[in-house]
């Protein structure tokens, strides 16, 4: 690490990936920092660094100069398991500074003396605390190394299942069509088995947590499995609380309960054009299944708190929140290109066995196609964070133009869209153009396959491309956008109107020390908020801009 790289960093300010210490930090606390951050997103700990950025480097206290790997085996040594850090010692400023890279642990660290601490947000900066049972089961699951669904209920019986609920698992399979139909031919004890709802023990069946959520009784699941809830909410104007029912039920009985009462607050739009009628919910009925099932089927079963489905009636937005945040390596930017990581194998496997979750693991992509095929805007999970998902899913006015569009191309390709080529076909008629690079980040995938989706797009008449080799763009052809009745608004698809407007921003942001989407807005009224946030990403992404804050505060100042 250079002089200047640890400078950057110092720039920053600590936060929950960089911690400050001063040189005279005793051995114990620096080894809790360090566990701390492990079991949290690692970082950098750079020691001889006062809490206020400035630099005062390490004291000379007559052990000798500062031996990296002596200090890299220390901690190794005083902690379990062994965790492993990259020491720098930095000169900066005539004194010499130590950086602590500490990796995102693999599994839940500690310290030798048996302390479990993680690293959180606090009111005065990030801070460290304790981990109790459940926080250290709700780590292990989230990092793929712990699966609780499997896990035994300690004084559960078979008589905890509930025979109703047995014959409701059999008929949810006989009546999904991808659904395992061998399991039909199998007694419950048979399919408990197949399915882990039930582990032997001593000539006797023990229900696991997979089987209590799925087949279990309702008096059975309030003793044994505490954190299971979930609500159904709906808000009115000025935030007016309609509806707010609670539920403990099994999850095959819990997820019908839901699609029912989606259907009695989701009003339905009828569109005819010529040869087509389509009926368009205010949000997707299989949107909704899969964010739920993935809901229910992924959430942190050790955390107690519910899942809530909220439709806000006045914001006209549909809210899906799990407990639990992403699991290790998933984050909403690359949602739709990681495969499969369930937090509760063993349930996850089982809903998708008896036909409620999609087998091949794609759900959030179906998620996708179903809302951006009527026009809406993508599903958003933004608003996650480290302790639950959420997933927001927009209605409002269904986009009649959008819908033809894409009905009439679907016909004349004798297929539906995939989601990817969805997401650019809304994107190119949001943005105005989109290059290949700028394609690749917002389907998630490399370059290669952004082209390929944008060459589909261009066959079907939807877009058309200019420029040449690296440099091409994609907007909306003349048909698409004479169907969308947007021939006039594509400002944006001018290149030099959209340098100009970048070379602005940047301007502003030199000239003010900051700029946030706001700014952008009052300077181009003609932008969407979509278009601003994708500006100031994308001058991210060029290394003009560095965001700095989170959600409400979030704005961007010019890159060092």
């Amino acid at each position: 690490m250079t002089a200047e790289e640890l400078k950057h960093i110092i720039d920053g300010g600590e936060s929950l990936e960089v911690e400050f210490k001063s040189a005279g930090v005793n051995d114990r606390e620096l080894i809790e920092e360090i566990v701390c951050m492990a079991n949290g997103r690692g970082g950098w700990l750079l020691l001889g660094v006062e809490d206020d950025g400035s630099i005062t480097g390490l004291k000379q206290d007559g052990r000798g100069p500062f031996n990296p790997h002596h200090f890299a085996g220390m901690v190794a040594g005083r902690t379990q398991p062994p965790l492993h850090v990259e020491v720098y010692p930095v000169e900066v400023d005539d004194v010499q500074v130590v950086a602590i890279n500490v990796p995102a642990g693999g599994g839940v660290y500690g310290t030798s003396d048996g302390k479990y601490l993680y690293r959180l947000p606090g009111a005065n900066g990030p801070e460290c605390k304790p981990m109790s049972p459940q926080e250290v089961t709700s780590r292990l699951s989230s990092l793929g190394v712990y699966d609780l669904s499997a896990q035994p209920v300690p004084g559960a019986t078979w008589s905890d299942l509930d025979p109703l609920e047995w014959e409701r698992l059999r008929q949810t399979i006989d009546r999904n069509p991808g659904a395992d139909k061998n399991l039909l031919q199998d007694s419950d004890e048979q399919i408990a088995l197949s399915l882990g709802l039930a582990v032997r023990h001593e000539d006797q069946l023990i229900p696991t947590v997979t089987g209590l959520l799925l087949v279990g009784r309702e008096e059975a699941l309030r003793t044994h499995l505490r954190a299971h809830e979930a609500a159904f909410q709906v808000t009115g104007t000025r935030l007016q609380m309609r509806k707010n029912d609670f539920f403990r039920e099994p999850l095959i009985k819990l997820f019908e309960r839901f699609t029912e009462l989606l259907a009695a607050h989701n009003p339905t739009e009828e569109f005819r054009a010529g040869l087509f009628r389509l009926d368009v919910p205010q949000y997707p009925s299989e949107a909704f299944r899969e964010a739920l099932a993935n809901a229910l089927a992924h959430r942190d079963y050790a955390k107690q708190n519910a899942v809530y489905v909220q439709i806000d009636e006045e914001r006209q937005r549909l809210t899906i929140i799990s407990p639990g945040g992403f699991v290790q390596g998933v984050s909403p930017e690359n949602l739709l290109s990681i495969g499969p990581r369930p937090r509760n194998r063993t349930l996850a496997d089982a809903l998708k066995r008896i036909g409620i979750v999609e087998r091949r693991g794609r759900g959030v992509e179906r998620i996708y196609r179903e809302v951006l095929g009527i026009g809406r805007p993508p599903p958003d999970y933004s608003r996650s964070g480290a302790d639950e998902v959420r997933v927001d899913i927009y209605g409002g006015p269904a986009d009649e133009a959008f819908l033809l569009l894409v009905a009439t191309a679907q016909d004349r390709a004798g297929r539906l869209l995939n989601s990817g080529e969805l997401l650019l076909l809304w994107y190119i008629r949001e943005l105005g153009e989109l290059e290949i690079r700028e394609a690749a980040h917002q389907i998630q995938q490399g370059e290669a396959e952004a082209r390929r989706m944008l060459k589909s797009l261009e066959g079907l008449g939807l877009v058309e491309a200019k420029g040449h080799s690296r440099n091409r763009t994609y907007h909306l052809s003349s048909w698409a956008a004479a169907s969308l009745d947007e021939r006039e608004k594509y400002i944006l698809r001018k290149g030099f109107e959209r340098e100009k407007i970048k070379a602005h921003v940047v301007e502003y942001a030199k000239e003010y020390g900051a700029v946030r989407r706001s700014n952008v807005l009052k300077l181009y009224p003609h932008l969407s908020k979509r278009q601003a946030t994708y500006l100031l990403e994308e001058l991210v992404r060029e290394g003009q801009l560095e965001a700095r804050g989170h959600k409400g505060g979030k704005h961007y100042v010019v890159a060092r």
